[in-house]
């Protein structure tokens, strides 16, 4: 009995460390595993911020679009009435 508490209170150093050990691999291992977290969040942001750029570019152009065919029709329609005004006038004559 005497040596197996011997044994113990010898070999406890040494379980000791072992335990010190896994902690500082759990901790470099947790510690990958925020920097890779934080890596991928800051790439999602980027992603993010790009498709609202995106979007943000195709509305302005497409407004650009509708604003340009909305000068259209109107120059169109006011053509089209001029002409038939002109057009009455000479069936008057």
């Amino acid at each position: 009995m005497k040596y197996v508490v011997l044994g113990l209170l010898l070999s406890l150093p040494a379980l000791a460390d072992w335990r010190w050990e896994g902690r500082d691999e759990a901790r470099r291992a947790m510690s990958d595993a925020h920097h890779t977290r934080v890596e991928a969040m800051r790439e999602m942001s980027r992603a993010r911020s790009d498709a609202r750029r995106e979007m943000y570019q195709v509305r302005s152009e497409a407004r650009r679009a509708m604003d340009q065919a909305r000068r259209e029709w109107s120059r169109e329609v006011r053509q089209a009435r001029d002409e038939w005004a002109r057009q009455m006038r000479r069936a008057w004559r």
